[in-house]
């Protein structure tokens, strides 16, 4: 997606999970399985989101699995905490680790006590066949849902950066990034010069992705030059945490 990435982990060190989670809800293994497992496990995170809640979750099948820190198959619940900290920048919330030794599960350092006892319940997958252990994190998955297992608090504000802002005419364009760990956010455009509001607009919650620029236009009212003012965006997510943006207009001649 260009320059306008999240914040990135505190650490980089070859950890091919925690890399992938930044950008989605799902990391696989290097040996793929089969579309059907994959359907399932999407459908199962979505389910999550879909009730309100979040997860992420690595399937690690083997040691190649996690890069340069193979040292760390075969502990689940060290590698949770682990990838946890690395993602703290873009996603604070239950991350689950399935390995064929059994589940990890980490949420940005607070209690999963909840979710520990519901993963104690489930059998060991017991198994590196990719298919096998996609299918024991659909099942520990829907599992934690129907407990409802999932409750975590979202503290962590939307990812906003505005890219661009751009006065052509009566109109005012602006391309903005605007993604959260809950998957879904609203957006305020505004127009300001100084501290006075010129112009707003909502833009209700929608689904959010990282890898996607939105784009929006506010209308100038007559006598609005602008000349000398600047663009924000403000994004707030289903919790109420919010954050911005802002950028200085540039006027099309």
């Amino acid at each position: 997606m260009g320059a306008a990435l999240p914040p990135a982990p505190a650490r980089a060190d070859g950890d091919p999970a925690s890399d992938t989670l930044v950008f989605t809800n799902a990391y696989l293994p290097a040996k793929a399985p089969s579309k059907a497992e994959v359907a399932a496990l999407e459908s199962e995170i979505a389910a999550v989101y879909g009730a309100g809640d979040r997860i992420k979750v690595a399937v690690i099948a083997a040691r190649y699995d996690l890069g340069a820190i193979p040292s760390l198959f075969g502990k689940p619940a060290a590698y949770a905490r682990f990838a946890g900290e690395e993602l703290y920048g873009v996603y604070v919330g239950p991350l689950l680790i399935v390995m064929p030794d059994g589940y990890g599960i980490y949420d940005g350092g607070r209690s999963t006590a909840a979710e520990a006892a519901v993963l104690a319940t489930l059998p060991k997958p017991g198994s590196r066949a990719p298919d096998e252990l996609t299918r024991a994190a659909t099942t520990a998955i829907s599992t934690l849902l129907a407990r409802a297992a999932l409750t975590s608090r979202d503290i962590l504000p939307p990812f906003v950066e505005l890219t661009r802002a751009r006065a052509e005419g009566k109109v005012l364009t602006i391309r903005y990034f605007l993604s959260d760990d809950s998957g879904r956010a609203a957006a305020t455009l505004e127009l300001r010069r100084g501290k006075a509001l010129l112009v707003t607009a909502k833009v209700p919650a929608h689904p959010t992705d990282v890898n996607r620029q939105d784009t929006g236009q506010l209308d100038l009212p007559a006598g609005v030059a602008p000349a000398g003012t600047r663009a924000c965006v403000e994004g707030t997510d289903p919790s109420g945490n919010t954050s911005r943006s802002c950028l200085a207009v540039s006027v099309e001649r």
